[in-house]
């Protein structure tokens, strides 16, 4: 044990300085992974990395001023260092709070830089070799402007920038006709982008997005095109896409690169007898992932419709086919494949009531671990089962992946509800009963109504799982659980982001009455017309949350691979529907005052007649509706 460390303290700014640049190896290919992922392995990995790399860089820097360095070539790596704190292009933030912290990053840039400085002010008077010293300065400058595009790009994800006028970054308009060479779509996503960005920077949209009508009557292009300025809104939120669109930042970054460029020639020529050759592969090996990644880097640029549109305007026909090329590649913005979302967080309430309901089989292997703890810590210890909640919310959480169905469901739902000019409560011919009873749970608390809602869903698709009539409609039962499941996921995960009145654990807890759900259940019978009724009633559930929905949220949510109530918010957006819009959504038109207001859509127009709800009319006096 003693010689393994006494060969670290010898060998330890080597390692260090290897580790850091292995970390940003990692960040630069797996940033670019979880714009489209969920994965909690992955999530879990870039956090780790992106703070253990400014952690290990930041270290080494310190280790080198506190260090004498006289025969050793560490002092050669500390712009090396600058260059890893800049990070990598594919991911500046982990999440939305670190671009709110930028003027903390500025800081840091200020104190690393001023100790790089020093580490090379020691230096100067122990390595009489010009050439290196010239080297290491410049590497010294590609090292801070890496270090400032990375604080630049955090300022511009930043609230404070999104809420102040920032949308000049997107004033400049592509030129006409660019859009024809790929799709209609694309071109009207790029005109609509600064309204966009002045949803997610809370400010009330008066008129539809421009643009957006040309592809209304387009489920297909409505898609495509809301996904795309998804992607569009990540890049500019987390990655240095923004900077890089400016001329300032691309003179910047050709500085930076020519400085790499020039510190290894002056490096490779300059007298190296002296140091050991393990320091000298090392410093190869620096600048080698240094052109890599800068390389690397210039593709991603290119993957961004905005260059495929600059390159248009300026006539440089060549390089925007190869822009067109990325564009439309697995590793850019696939036409077919765009993922926003990829998939949907699914929460069973089934596994929360396994301790509780002796009638209810665990059926994975994470329901049984559930089921072991909560006998451990609820019988053993005397853990009220609520404080479990947070471990319920790891184990019993799932992801899969987002059926088209659904985000067709999506668009045509939102369609309907604002192409509909009559009454459309006839239309819940088979969902009238269950509609009447669940309102005044949706009236008291929202998170009550997805709950009796989603028991009510699992136990009628549960009780005619075996029906052969419903096995035709596998697709559609999907289709609701996904979405029932997705609504559960929501509550429990995100709760900030629906109308709740009580907290997730609370609603949660004071669920226990199932007699008047399973009597509700047991009255939907096994057709295809009642499957279409359920999807459409959760799916506006999704689009009454949507419009009720803070943007700050859902520019959170696109660190985490994208949500789909985000993607609903946003198509609702480009309608103006929602808070963000001119037409406000309630949940119900229960309340007849309510209807002679204009600019208002109803998620659910109960009639006259179903309006007499036992249940809600001893609530009325108290709980009037008001729309969420």
């Amino acid at each position: 044990m003693e010689s393994f460390v006494k060969v670290f303290n010898e060998f330890e700014i080597q390692l260090l300085v290897l580790l850091s640049f292995t970390l940003q190896l990692f960040l630069f290919f797996a940033g670019n992974l979880r714009r489209s992922s969920s994965n909690r392995l992955l999530r879990l990995s870039l956090w780790a990395a992106y703070l253990g790399a400014d952690l290990a860089a930041v270290y080494a820097l310190g280790y080198l001023s506190r260090h004498q360095q006289t025969q050793q070539l560490v002092f050669f790596w500390a712009p090396f260092l600058l260059i890893h704190l800049g990070g990598q292009d594919t991911i500046t933030a982990f999440a939305l709070e670190d671009n709110n912290l930028w003027l903390r990053h500025l800081l840091n840039l200020v104190t690393q830089v001023t100790l790089a400085l020093y580490v090379f002010w020691k230096s100067i008077g122990r390595h009489n070799n010009t050439e290196l010293l010239i080297s290491g300065t410049f590497a010294f400058v590609a090292g801070m402007i890496k270090y400032g595009e990375r604080t630049w790009s955090l300022k511009f994800g930043s609230i404070t920038s999104l809420e102040s006028s920032a949308a000049h970054r997107y004033r400049k308009e592509p030129p006409q006709g660019t859009a024809s060479d790929v799709a209609p779509f694309v071109g009207d996503a790029l005109e609509s982008m600064p309204s966009v960005l002045d949803a997610f920077s809370k400010r009330t949209l008066r008129e539809p997005l421009r643009g957006f009508v040309n592809t209304i009557d387009d489920c297909d292009q409505m898609i495509r095109m809301v996904r795309l300025q998804l992607g569009m809104m990540y890049d500019d939120l987390y990655t240095k896409a923004p900077v890089l669109r400016t001329r300032t930042g691309v003179i910047l970054r050709c500085i930076s690169e020519a400085s790499v460029i020039v510190a290894f020639a002056l490096f490779h020529v300059s007298e190296k007898q002296r140091y050991s050759k393990a320091d000298i592969a090392i410093t190869y090996s620096l600048f080698v992932g240094c052109f890599f990644l800068d390389v690397c880097s210039m593709f991603i640029p290119m993957m961004s419709p905005w260059t495929w549109a600059w390159l248009k305007a300026h006539k440089c026909h060549a390089l925007a086919r190869l822009s067109l090329f990325v564009f439309y590649c697995d590793i850019g913005y696939p036409k077919m494949k765009l993922r926003w979302p990829n998939s949907v967080g699914q929460y069973n309430f089934h596994s929360w009531r396994l301790s509780t309901d002796s009638d209810l089989q665990p059926r994975t292997c994470t329901q049984h671990i559930m089921i072991l703890l909560r006998k451990l810590f609820v019988d053993l210890f005397r853990v009220e089962q609520k404080k479990l909640f947070w471990l319920s919310k790891i184990l019993d959480t799932e992801f899969t992946d987002v059926d088209i169905m659904i985000l067709e469901g999506v668009a045509e739902e939102l369609t309907d509800l604002l192409s509909s000019e009559l009454d459309n409560a006839k239309e819940w011919t088979h969902m009238a009963a269950l509609l009447s009873w669940l309102q005044g749970h949706f009236v008291l608390d929202f998170g009550m109504g997805i709950i009796r809602m989603h028991y009510v869903t699992e136990t009628y698709l549960r009780k005619y799982a075996s029906d052969s009539d419903m096995k035709a409609n596998a697709g559609l039962m999907e289709v609701c659980r996904k979405l029932s499941e997705y609504m559960m996921y929501l509550l429990v995960t995100h709760p900030s982001i629906l109308p709740l009145s009580i907290s997730a654990e609370a609603a949660l807890d004071g669920f226990r009455t199932l007699e008047q759900a399973d009597m509700y259940s047991a009255g939907l019978d096994p057709s295809k017309e009642t499957l279409e009724e359920l999807a459409r009633m959760w799916t506006r559930l999704l689009l009454y949350a949507a419009g009720k929905s803070h943007p700050g949220m859902h520019a959170a949510l696109l660190s985490g691979g994208g949500e789909l109530i985000t993607f609903a918010w946003l198509l609702m957006v480009h309608y103006g529907v929602g808070n963000s819009g001119i037409i406000e959504i309630q949940l119900t038109n229960k309340d007849l005052a309510q209807q002679v207001n204009l600019g208002r859509f109803y998620a659910f127009c109960v009639p006259p007649e179903q309006q007499s709800d036992p249940f809600f009319g001893k609530q009325r006096a108290r709980n009037p509706v008001t729309g969420g």
